[in-house]
């Protein structure tokens, strides 16, 4: 019986560990050099990104996560505060992330510890 009863709370357990998502490799704080991890600055260049997986906060403001198509990269279209539609292509592997947002290319970002 105690057998049984073992083998059941590990099964329930496993099921309970692989119903939770992994969390996107773009998710976190990113930004060109480490100075600028925990700054606003006026541009992609100057300041941090931060993304979760329903929004981005970058120099253009708060942006809310729409529509998501995942390849390789993850290509998003986001709502921003004031600014309607843009899209945006996140590109991480690893610490290093490239970013096009709304046209323009940003390399080699990088995570923030």
């Amino acid at each position: 019986m105690l057998h049984r009863l073992v083998f059941a709370a590990g099964a329930i357990s496993a099921a309970m560990v692989s119903s939770v998502p992994a969390s996107e490799a773009f998710v976190g704080r990113w930004a060109v050099k480490p100075e600028f991890c925990h700054g606003r600055g006026d541009t992609a260049e100057t300041s941090a990104l931060v993304a979760t997986e329903s929004s981005l906060w970058w120099f253009d403001g708060y942006c809310r996560i729409g529509k998501m198509y995942k390849t390789m990269a993850v290509y998003v279209q986001v709502h921003c505060s004031g600014k309607g539609d843009i899209a945006v292509t996140l590109d991480a592997r690893g610490d290093r992330m490239n970013v096009t947002w709304n046209g323009m290319k940003v390399r080699n970002l990088r995570r923030c510890n």
